[in-house]
C-alpha cells in the first residue's frame, strides 16, 4: 500500500507557486487569493510557496533593497532544491512588481526552468507612456517563450498590440463559490443600505472619491452605510477621515476571512469599487458571487464581467457624482437592485468554474514543461 502512496505521489505536478504570503487572515491582496484558491482547490498538483511580496513597514528606505536582495538568494536556493518543478510566477505590472521580478523572471530562464508567467493587471498593463526601463523591461519578459496568463481578452488584445504575438492564454480569476452557491439575498428591503468596499483602503482604489460621494448621500438624506474591509496602506488616514465625516454611517471591520468574511458578504448589498486600474479583482467576484450589486469603474478586465445595467452599475472615474447617482438608484428602486443581484450571481456561479479553471491551468503547466530548451 505504501509504494502505491509514494507512486501516486511522484507522478503528481510539481509547482512552484510565487506569491506574496498565503494567509488570508493577514494579506488582502487579489494575488495572494488566487494563489491561496490554487493551493487549497488544485487537487492534482504540489506547489511549493515561495513568498515574494514586502510588508508596508519593509517597503520603507534601504531595507527594501536589503530584504529583496536576500529574497534574490533564496530563490535561487529554492529553485535547486525543487529542480522537477514548474515555476508558477505571478506577475503584477506595477512599477515595483516590475523593478523587482523582472530579475527573478530572467534568471529562472537562464537556468532553463520550464516557467508560466501569470499577469494580474497593474498601471503599466495598459499605461502607453512607460518610464524607459520599465518598457525594456518588459519587452525583454514578453520576448521570452513561455506561457502567459491574462485576465481577459482585452488584456490579451494589448500585448498582443504592444508586443506581437505572443503563447498568450485568457484564463479569468475564479473563486470558490461553495458557500455562495447555497445562499439565497432576502435583504433588498432593509435600511440603511450597506455599502461595502473590500481590499486594500489606499488611494488608487478611489477612496477620495468614495469619502466625497458618502458626504454628499449624507446631505441628500440617502439611506446607506459604508462599510470598509480590508488593510489601510499609505499615508493618507482614510480612516480617521471617513470616520470623523460619515460618524455612525461608517464601519471599519477590518480584514476578515472564513465565516467572518461570508457573513460580511451576505450582510451588505452593494460591492463598490471606483479603482483607477485594476486586473480582475478577486474581491469582485467574491461580492457577485454573493448577490452584491457592483458599483465599479470600468477599468482593466472589470468590463468584461460587468454590463451595465445588466448585472451591476459603471460608474466614471475619479467621478464623486457617477458613485452618488449609482448607489442612489440602487437605494430608491429596490426592484432594480433585485434584477442586478440575481444577474451578478449568476454571472460569477455561470463563468468561473473552478474545475474548469484547474483543468485550463494543468495544461498550461505541461506545455511549459514540453517548451524545447528547458532543464528539468
Amino acid at each position: 500500500m505504501k509504494k502505491d502512496v509514494d507512486h501516486s505521489q511522484e507522478s503528481r505536478q510539481q509547482v512552484i507557486l510565487v506569491a506574496p504570503s498565503l494567509d488570508i487572515t493577514r494579506n488582502v491582496g487579489g494575488v495572494a487569493a488566487v494563489a491561496y484558491v490554487l493551493k487549497t482547490k488544485n487537487e492534482t498538483v504540489d506547489y511549493h510557496h515561495f513568498r515574494q511580496g514586502l510588508s508596508d513597514e519593509q517597503r520603507q528606505g534601504w531595507r527594501r533593497y536589503l530584504l529583496t536582495l536576500l529574497s534574490f538568494l533564496r530563490w535561487l536556493v529554492f529553485l535547486s532544491k525543487h529542480r522537477k518543478a514548474v515555476v508558477h510566477y505571478n506577475f503584477p505590472l506595477s512599477r515595483n512588481g516590475i523593478l523587482r521580478d523582472f530579475w527573478f523572471i530572467k534568471v529562472t530562464r537562464l537556468l532553463r526552468r520550464p516557467m508560466v508567467v501569470h499577469l494580474h493587471g497593474g498601471l503599466y498593463l495598459s499605461e502607453p507612456n512607460k518610464p524607459f526601463p520599465v518598457k525594456q523591461m518588459l519587452k525583454s519578459v514578453f520576448s521570452m517563450k513561455v506561457p502567459f496568463i491574462v485576465l481577459s481578452e482585452k488584456e490579451k488584445r494589448l500585448l498582443e498590440e504592444e508586443y506581437g504575438e505572443q503563447q498568450i492564454h485568457v484564463l479569468p480569476n475564479v473563486v470558490d463559490t461553495e458557500d455562495a452557491a447555497r445562499y439565497e439575498r432576502r435583504n433588498f428591503e432593509e435600511q440603511p443600505l450597506k455599502v461595502l468596499y473590500l481590499g486594500r483602503i489606499e488611494k488608487d482604489k478611489g477612496m477620495d472619491y468614495v469619502l466625497e460621494a458618502m458626504k454628499k448621500l449624507n446631505e441628500r438624506g440617502t439611506d446607506c452605510q459604508l462599510i470598509l474591509a480590508g488593510r489601510e496602506q499609505g499615508s493618507h488616514d482614510y480612516l480617521r477621515r471617513f470616520a470623523e465625516a460619515l460618524g455612525e454611517r461608517f464601519v471599519y471591520r477590518g480584514i476578515v476571512s472564513g465565516a467572518e468574511k461570508e457573513a460580511l458578504l451576505r450582510e451588505c448589498q452593494v460591492f463598490l469599487l471606483p479603482s483607477f486600474y485594476e486586473g480582475l479583482p478577486m474581491s469582485l467576484l467574491e461580492t457577485m458571487s454573493y448577490g452584491e450589486v457592483p458599483v465599479v469603474t470600468p477599468v482593466g478586465s472589470i468590463g468584461e464581467v460587468v454590463e451595465d445595467r445588466h448585472n451591476g452599475l459603471l460608474v466614471s472615474l475619479k467621478d464623486s457624482d457617477s458613485i452618488v447617482s449609482a448607489i442612489r438608484q440602487l437605494s430608491d428602486d429596490r426592484q432594480l437592485m433585485k434584477t442586478l443581484s440575481a444577474s451578478a450571481r449568476d454571472t460569477i456561479l455561470r463563468r468561473f468554474s473552478t474545475e474548469e479553471y484547474m483543468t485550463h491551468l494543468n495544461r498550461l503547466y505541461q506545455e511549459a514543461k514540453t517548451k524545447k530548451g528547458n532543464k528539468i
